[in-house]
């Protein structure tokens, strides 16, 4: 099994089929920016149909330390600037 770094989108849709708990199955360990739960959890406020990601005990929420200057340039929300570590 490998490893996946997930934005947004894919999660969002991956919920809306109702295919989330796929992940794990496809995975051995799966990582989300902080910046994702944050658009999740703003989406939930507003009462949109979007998973809460802090449920998920699979999911590794984490903290990225630096962004490539020329990412910062393209029309990308924060959750979409996915990057390493």
């Amino acid at each position: 099994m490998s490893k996946a770094i997930c934005n947004t989108s894919p999660l969002l849709f991956l919920y809306r089929i109702d295919a989330l708990s796929w992940m794990p199955k496809l995975f051995n360990e799966i990582w989300a920016p902080t910046a994702v739960v944050e658009e999740f959890q703003q989406g939930l406020k507003k009462g949109y149909s979007v998973p809460n990601l802090l449920e998920y005990k699979w999911l590794k929420i984490i903290d990225p330390k630096s962004v490539p200057s020329e990412w910062l340039s393209k029309d990308l929300g924060k959750g979409e600037l996915m990057y390493w570590l």
